[in-house]
């Protein structure tokens, strides 16, 4: 049994549920109800484990990106993130206040300012890695990891390629 919240909370967790296909009447729900429904259930599992470290989702994407790819200019980092621009400033700014990454001058262009790792940034990226990149899902049956992939890729492309503010 869940325990109680205090008085004057509502709790906002989602049920736990998963409709069992109908033998006679087919699924449930369609293909894009579940991708949806996994998606929600990847989203917050990855809320759960990042706020465990006091990040996050987009906050631990920063830092995972910049340890791949070093000191980005704020609008790569978005894009590279996979959110506006204008999306990532409150986040960059609370990472920049926590001392986990620091903003310097771009040498090659005085107008940009590039965002860089701190070494307390890299040490946080560091503890909350394993979790931060979960969760780890159960892998298709054999042969169909191909399939699968596939799938999600066109859907992704589908929805993503009439839409600039997505890259």
């Amino acid at each position: 049994m869940p325990a109680p919240h205090p008085p004057g909370r509502i709790d906002l967790t989602p049920p736990r549920l998963v409709a069992a296909p109908d033998p006679v009447d087919g699924p449930a729900e369609s293909l894009a109800d579940l991708v949806v429904r996994a998606g929600a259930a990847v989203l917050a599992e990855r809320r759960r484990r990042t706020g465990g470290h006091g990040l996050g989702v987009t906050g631990f994407a920063v830092l995972d990106v910049l340890e791949r790819c070093g000191g980005l200019a704020q609008r790569e980092l978005a894009a590279r993130v996979r959110v506006a621009p204008t999306s990532l400033t409150p986040v960059v700014d609370a990472l920049e206040a926590a001392g986990l990454v620091a903003r310097r001058g771009d040498p090659a262009d005085r107008r940009v300012r590039l965002v860089a790792l701190t070494d307390a940034g890299r040490n946080r990226w560091r503890d909350a890695r394993p979790d931060g990149r979960g969760p780890w899902l159960r892998e298709p049956a054999d042969g169909l990891d191909d399939a699968v992939r596939a799938y999600l890729l066109a859907v992704i492309a589908d929805l993503e390629q009439d839409r600039p503010d997505v890259t």
